[in-house]
């Protein structure tokens, strides 16, 4: 016995705190109640939510108001922009456990479960149309109806049921099984949910069992209503006293029935049941995780405030990507004459492109978007602070070169979260302008046929005159002897005290006693007699020059680079230097040689990676060169060699302290 005693200590003391807390359970019946549903999180950043509302004697409390209520989310109190009254019904679930407290008849031969089914069937839920509520029935002997909303089928299915309980022990397994049918996804939304459990007195080992119903009822929402049949000496036993505290803590009532109390009407059990509030608000949540809300209730003078409900919530940032960007830009002339040369005045066409752009939200919470910009090479382009938000004008008038670009956009939305797209790469690809004479021939053709039999009649005359057939005009400086067409004209004779006739180059030859010349005459003699012949320039010997420096990878050493003019540019572009040297290092217009007699200047023009003499930097008035400097232009060196050195630099030699 002192065993059994000591052993039966865990489940007294577990009997005496749900006791307590039953108590306080008992004490809170008699304030207003309120609950709130987790919020719907689908059209997030707008929330949805279920509030019930309850007066201390249970019924529902109409005619709130959206400034009734505020809401607590994170700790940041804001208001309630929709408050609507709603009537979804009620989901219902009748669970009868028999026992041997339903098989006592009284002198008449009637079983206590059979005045309660008789006083149960004379509700005046029966007369309650079809499609408002949910019922189902559930018994030991497995479910009797599922989920009708015709209360004439549940009428039905309970005449139908006889209990046995005369060997049947009180148990938890039908409640547990009604508990998974009321937590089916209801018909409507808002709808609430509730259980009728009709039992005798459970024993107190099921104490274990009936708390974890209770939390999942709560987690649930659902009342557990329960109607206790039983001799009147039980009505306050512990037994009793643990399904008291059940229905206690689910919001519900308990009912303990020995025959002769009245049994309440099912409908004044649904009707608080079947209104609920259905709210919604602007959630100010910002951050991923874990997320909870209170709604706070006015009713008169009374505030009632409902248990956090917490939600999870993955929030993530938009994401912006560009729609099918184009690869290559190809910009042509316009209203070119001739296909392939472009005309000198010619317009470059395309001017722009549209860029298209989408924004998804991988957390599916669509949201309006406050900006999107566009970024060329890293650069801020343009920004759309108003809608249309997916789509930019990139203007491609400035790129007149061949180039690559790199695009790439962002986008904010309401909630401030940034999202920003890949890089996308664009080739603009702008065809290179013809000039000079090239231009004048695709512009007018008829200049073109004119030049071309123009050069053919002056190759003709050329032939002719130098096949002798025809003798142009002596010059000033020509006198011409006969008019015989087979003499040659000579140089007039212009030294004073000569006589002419004297001279023998100046008598009167007999053509007889002349030699025969030969028909063929050499150009060099040809130049004599032709005078208008340009003779061909020699060309201009360079007073220096620019010597490659060898480098690891090349097999031998590039050609020197003369400098012969005045002004020698040079750089990367051809159209702005005379020295082309291609080289990454290098910009279109690097650096200058300025040649004044035999002295030579050179100057830096404003480059990146600068000029340099000797390995020091070239000052911006720019180093006097003397033979032998080394000179790097960039990343790529040369020798600078006068052609007739005179002297070389003086080398410096800077001593290093002692202290180094």
């Amino acid at each position: 016995m002192p065993g059994s005693r000591w052993q039966l200590l865990p489940v007294r003391l577990l009997l005496i705190i749900l006791i307590l807390v039953g108590a306080q359970a008992t004490k809170a019946e008699t304030a207003y109640t309120a609950a709130l549903s987790a919020p719907d999180t689908s059209d997030f950043p707008y929330l949805t939510a279920y509030l019930d509302v309850h007066d201390p004697e249970g019924a529902f409390v109409h005619g709130l108001k959206p400034q009734d209520v505020s809401l607590l989310e994170n700790d940041l109190q804001i208001p309630v922009s929709v408050l609507e009254e709603q009537k979804p019904g009620v989901q219902f679930v009748i669970a009868i456990t028999p026992g041997e407290s339903f098989s006592i008849r009284d002198g008449l031969g009637v079983s206590r479960y059979e005045y309660l089914l008789q006083d149960l069937l004379a509700g005046t839920w029966v007369n309650q149309g079809s499609g408002l509520d949910d019922f189902s029935l559930l018994t030991l002997g497995g479910p009797q109806l599922i989920h009708t909303s015709d209360p004439n089928a549940l009428r039905s299915a309970l005449e139908e049921y006889l209990p046995d309980g005369t060997s049947t022990t009180p148990n938890l397994e039908v409640l547990a099984s009604a508990l998974q049918v009321a937590s089916d996804p209801p018909r409507l939304p808002g709808t609430e949910r509730a259980i009728l459990f009709i039992t005798p007195p459970q024993n107190k080992d099921v104490s274990l069992g009936l708390q974890s119903i209770i939390t999942s009822a709560n987690q649930q929402n659902i009342h557990v209503f329960v109607w206790m049949v039983s001799s009147q000496d039980v009505f306050d036993t512990p037994e009793a006293e643990l399904l008291r505290n059940m229905a206690n803590q689910t919001r519900a009532s308990f009912f303990a029935f020995s025959s002769d109390e009245p049994v309440p009407d099912l409908e004044s059990l649904l009707e608080p049941l079947r209104y609920i509030y259905q709210l919604g608000y602007t959630s100010q949540i910002t951050t991923t995780g874990t997320q909870n809300v209170v709604a706070q209730v006015n009713v008169g003078s009374e505030q009632i405030a409902t248990e956090p409900q917490s939600f999870e919530l993955d929030l993530q940032s938009p994401a912006p990507i560009l729609l099918n960007p184009p690869d290559e830009i190809i910009r042509t002339f316009q209203n070119q004459s001739t296909p392939g040369i472009p005309d000198a005045d010619a317009d470059l066409v395309p001017t722009e492109q549209a860029i298209n752009i989408r924004v998804t939200f991988p957390d599916g919470y669509d949201r309006p978007l406050t900006r999107t910009s566009l970024y060329i090479d890293d650069t801020l382009y343009s920004e759309n602070t108003s809608p249309p938000y997916d789509k930019f004008i990139w203007d491609i008038q400035p790129y007149t070169q061949d180039g690559t670009h790199i695009l790439k956009v962002s986008a904010i939305d309401s909630m401030g979260m940034l999202g920003t797209s890949g890089d996308s790469t664009v080739r603009i690809i702008v065809p290179r302008r013809a000039q000079g004479i090239m231009v004048a021939f695709s512009q007018n053709k008829p200049l073109l046929v004119g030049i071309i039999a123009f050069i053919s009649v002056f190759l003709i005359i050329l032939g002719l005159i130098l096949g002798g057939r025809i003798r142009p005009k002596p010059h000033p400086g020509q006198v011409k002897v006969g008019v015989d067409s087979t003499q040659k004209t000579r140089p007039v004779v212009h030294r004073q005290g000569i006589n002419p006739a004297t001279v023998p180059v100046t008598q009167r030859v007999n053509r007889n006693s002349m030699p025969v010349l030969k028909s063929t005459v050499t150009l060099k003699g040809r130049k004599k007699w032709l005078p208008w012949i340009k003779q061909k320039e020699e060309p201009v010997p360079a007073l220096a020059y620019l010597v490659p420096l060898k480098g690891t990878d090349e097999p031998t050493l590039p050609a020197p680079l003369p400098i012969v003019a005045e002004d020698t540019s040079i750089g990367r572009d051809p159209l702005q230097a005379v020295v082309v040297i291609n080289n990454p290092s290098i910009e279109n217009l690097h650096a200058r040689i300025h040649r004044e007699g035999s002295s030579f200047l050179i100057t830096d023009a404003g480059s990146v990676a600068g000029t340099w003499v000797n390995f020091n930097l070239v000052p911006p008035s720019g180093i006097q060169l003397e033979h032998a400097d080394i000179i790097h232009i960039g990343q790529v060196g040369f020798r600078f060699k006068l052609t007739s050195p005179e002297h070389l630099r003086t080398v410096v030699v800077t001593p290093l302290d002692d202290e180094h």
